[in-house]
């Protein structure tokens, strides 16, 4: 079970990363008057820092990198500028994968400290 966790994490911050590009090209097609497209490459790749992390076998650091960028997406939710319906969609089901993806983290590291108290 724990390596399919892990596995669940990896994914949804793989999902999380190209949704901060997708969020970038939405951004940059549409010319949203005080928004920064540049930042939706840069959380992608700090996501894509996060699978790399994961993927390399530092499962504690990657969950707790992956884990404080979910919980920053999601306590940022409610700023987020909207400004049609695409936006509403894309933000809410973004935001609503990156609560995944906390909850996940969450649950990776319980599963690691209960792994590692029984092997004691």
């Amino acid at each position: 079970m724990h390596s399919r966790i892990v596995k669940i994490l990896t994914t949804l911050a793989g999902v999380l990363a190209v949704g901060e590009f997708v969020s970038a090209v939405i951004i940059a097609v549409e010319n949203y008057r005080g928004s920064f497209a540049l930042g939706g490459v840069v959380f992608g790749l700090l996501f894509l820092v996060g699978v790399w992390l994961l993927c390399s076998r530092r499962v504690t650091a990657g969950t707790v990198y992956i884990g404080i960028l979910c919980l920053f997406e999601v306590v940022q939710f409610p700023g987020w500028a909207r400004h049609n319906a695409l936006d509403w969609a894309f933000q809410t089901i973004y935001a609503l994968i990156a609560l995944g993806g906390l909850a996940t983290a969450v649950a990776v590291l319980v599963t690691r400290r209960r792994s590692s108290a029984v092997t004691i």
